[in-house]
């Protein structure tokens, strides 16, 4: 390499190292004035991310597949030919070792600091606006054992009625039609007639291509910077109705995983869906029953005893999709999830999702029947 090129490469790595920390600190200056700027992140979400949705969401909406998986699959093939590219280049004496390191650093600090930037921008922000428990006047008090218990029962009643109404494939278990995709847009337009804060454009939910990705994680669905409603087309079919809704949740700006469940639990059984209600039915009995499993083991065995054996059957098919699935990638995915959700503002971690039983029985009677 002579002269004018070192030079060259030289200042190509300045650059990079200037952008990324550029990108990073704006990051880090959003982050916090969100987090501790009263009223932030309300004028954020009212004046910024709406039009991103509106744009960005619409636009990547026409798109069939998940744009967020094309991006995926094509950063992965991007790294393996460039790693190809250094070992011809090495083999062939036109770049040092030295160079490797220094450039594969500079590209890798960039391509970090975006992804937290466009991921502050398009949810992280959002962590930290009006909740829907504040939106809507929720009062969250009465969460006693006692009515944990009525609401287990008032699930499982539910529940057992359903299981007589819902399509069923030659397995027993739940089986969707081709319309699911847009009962979940209907059901979220639909419960923003009773609450103001889930009105607006809602894009296509989107299956992985390759859901069996989602499933390594344990992963039922995600909403990431392309503001799409991804979610997996590989699990047990109970759990896609909840999901969709649930991530059509994120994308009204709810970031935090105990709402979303709420909301999605709330748009499933308001549907004209006998399939979106089992589902939404089905997604909240598991949450309170693992809770009074905890609290009281004799009145979860009388309420589990009472569940119809085909719904029996259909958690038991979920508990065995899942146990396959769990290992080292779902627990590293789990560790580095739980942090970035308590970064978030979600202090509860991971669990935050069963925050939803709190919601559940403050709910129940108030904004459900």
């Amino acid at each position: 390499m002579n002269s004018s090129e070192s030079l060259k490469t030289k200042k190509s790595y300045r650059n990079k190292t200037k952008l990324s920390i550029i990108l990073l600190l704006v990051s880090a200056i959003l982050f916090f004035m969100a987090k501790y700027i009263a009223g932030f992140s309300n004028l954020y979400y009212k004046y910024i991310y709406l039009i991103l949705v509106n744009t960005i969401a619409r636009a990547f909406s026409l798109v069939q597949i998940s744009v967020y998986e094309i991006i995926l699959y094509a950063f992965c093939a991007f790294v393996i030919i460039k790693i190809i590219m250094f070992i011809y280049l090495k083999l062939r004496e036109r770049i040092t070792f030295k160079e490797i390191i220094l450039k594969s650093i500079t590209d890798m600090l960039i391509y970090l600091s975006l992804f937290i930037f466009l991921n502050v921008i398009s949810q992280g922000i959002n962590s930290f606006k009006d909740d829907f428990v504040q939106l809507t006047n929720l009062n969250i008090n009465d969460t006693s054992e006692e009515k944990l218990i009525e609401l287990c029962e008032y699930l499982k009643n539910n529940i057992n009625e359903l299981d007589n109404k819902i399509d069923k494939d030659d397995l027993g278990f739940l089986k969707l039609d081709n319309n699911v995709k847009q009962h979940g847009i209907e059901n979220m337009e639909n419960l923003g007639e009773t609450y103001f804060c889930l009105q607006g454009f809602y894009p296509n939910p989107k299956p992985y291509i390759f859901s069996k990705i989602m499933s390594y994680q344990l992963l039922e669905g995600e909403t990431t910077f392309t503001i799409e409603a991804n979610y997996n087309n590989d699990m047990p079919k109970w759990n896609v109705p909840s999901t969709i809704c649930h991530e059509l949740s994120h994308i009204r700006g709810f970031n935090n995983e105990d709402e979303a469940n709420y909301i999605s639990f709330l748009s499933c059984i308001n549907s004209k869906s006998y399939e979106y209600q089992y589902s939404g039915y089905l997604m909240a009995y598991t949450y309170c029953m693992n809770d009074l499993y905890r609290i009281n083991l004799d009145a979860f065995k009388k309420i589990n005893s009472d569940l119809s054996n085909n719904v029996k059957n259909e958690l038991k098919n979920d508990s065995n999709y899942w146990s396959k699935y769990e290992g080292g990638i779902s627990d590293l995915y789990n560790k580095t999830y739980d942090v970035l959700l308590k970064m978030g503002g979600q202090e509860a971690g991971i669990a935050s999702y069963n925050g939803v039983v709190k919601l559940l029985v403050s709910g129940y009677k108030v904004q459900f029947f």
